[in-house]
């Protein structure tokens, strides 16, 4: 009877396992179907548990067989190529990405913010961001590296950046309500520590030794947007032969922890003197065009972060001080695709 009842839960949490693995694959996430697949995931773990105990001698024997040899070395071989996305798993995984930007944004434009750049080059662009529980008012770059990490051009940056006019007279208190009040804000100033990776990979020094611009020499109105305040698609268009690199950073104020807070850094003005707004670091994602290909959509990879003051544009591979600041994105899907 403890066999049949195991036999069934099996098969069972196996299908729906099915299921939901597949729909995870090609579709948009959804906390619902992430929810039935983990649930049916431990059910079936304590089901399997279960039925090796009950089969304890033939497991054995299957232990002792020639088999657990190949068996053994082609779960480590694809454990392997899972963990380092060799060629045939990159593309299985770069599939599932352009089947879920693909329905996400047929089917949830509506809840996106369209920003529209350039659009009159060959090649079109998109860069699609589901925001996090921690998305707020974020100050965003996009730009293009060639493969060896050179800097080729920006698409967009929020304006604040680009033009180097923080609004003054927020606190940690009043940050998010200030908006929405009747408050005189009398001081506008450039926050430098924003994004430090994008700001130094242009490579522009202003007078005063900093890499942000500032008001009085802003970008130009062609790459600059509004700052964002819901899920986005930023669609523009690039034009290159060779195999290029889109990077994204993004930063939100206020958000301080126990790594990042009034109490460290004593000795680094820039993050005390007001500007820095006390919060954890930039966050940059990454991801590869081959425009070669007719069409192509994958998930930007975060990268590492920024430096805390802006001091250099080091991409830092350790995010393990960062808290609040890894949930402001949930995915960004970039995607490319010939127009000419």
């Amino acid at each position: 009877m403890k066999r049949k009842i195991a036999s069934l839960l099996m098969l069972s949490s196996f299908l729906v396992l099915c299921i939901t693995g597949l729909l995870s694959y090609l579709s948009e996430y959804t906390r619902l179907i992430a929810t039935v697949h983990t649930i049916f995931g431990f059910l079936f773990v304590l089901v399997a548990v279960a039925h090796i105990f009950n089969n304890t001698k033939p497991v054995k024997l299957y232990l002792k067989s020639w088999l657990a040899i190949p068996i053994t070395v082609f779960v480590g071989l694809l454990t392997y190529a899972s963990t380092s996305e060799n060629f045939l798993i990159k593309n299985i995984m770069d599939y599932g990405a352009r089947s879920k930007a693909k329905i996400g944004v047929e089917s949830k434009s509506n809840t996106y913010a369209e920003i529209v750049m350039n659009l009159e080059e060959a090649g079109h662009l998109s860069l699609e961001l589901k925001k996090g529980a921690h998305f707020w008012h974020p100050q965003v770059a996009v730009w293009t590296e060639d493969t060896l990490g050179n800097y080729i051009e920006t698409l967009y940056v929020t304006k604040a950046t680009a033009k180097g006019l923080f609004a003054g007279g927020r606190t940690k208190d009043n940050f998010k309500s200030l908006d929405t009040e009747n408050t005189e804000i009398r001081t506008k100033y450039r926050r430098v520590d924003a994004l430090p990776i994008w700001s130094h990979k242009r490579g522009m020094i202003y007078a005063d030794g900093m890499y942000v611009p500032t008001n009085d020499k802003p970008l130009p109105d062609g790459i600059t947007g509004a700052t964002p305040l819901d899920n986005f698609i930023l669609n523009t268009s690039v034009d290159y032969s060779d195999k290029f690199v889109v990077k994204l950073e993004i930063n939100v104020a206020f958000d301080d922890n126990e790594y990042y807070s009034e109490f460290d850094f004593p000795d680094d003005e820039i993050f005390h003197n007001g500007t820095g707004q006390l919060g954890q670091p930039s966050l940059v994602f990454k991801g590869t065009i081959a425009p070669e290909k007719d069409s192509n959509y994958q998930l930007m990879n975060l990268e590492g972060r920024g430096h805390h003051s802006a001091q250099n544009g080091t991409i830092y591979k350790d995010v393990s001080t960062l808290t609040t600041a890894l949930e402001i994105v949930e995915f960004i899907v970039v995607g490319y695709k010939k127009t000419i």
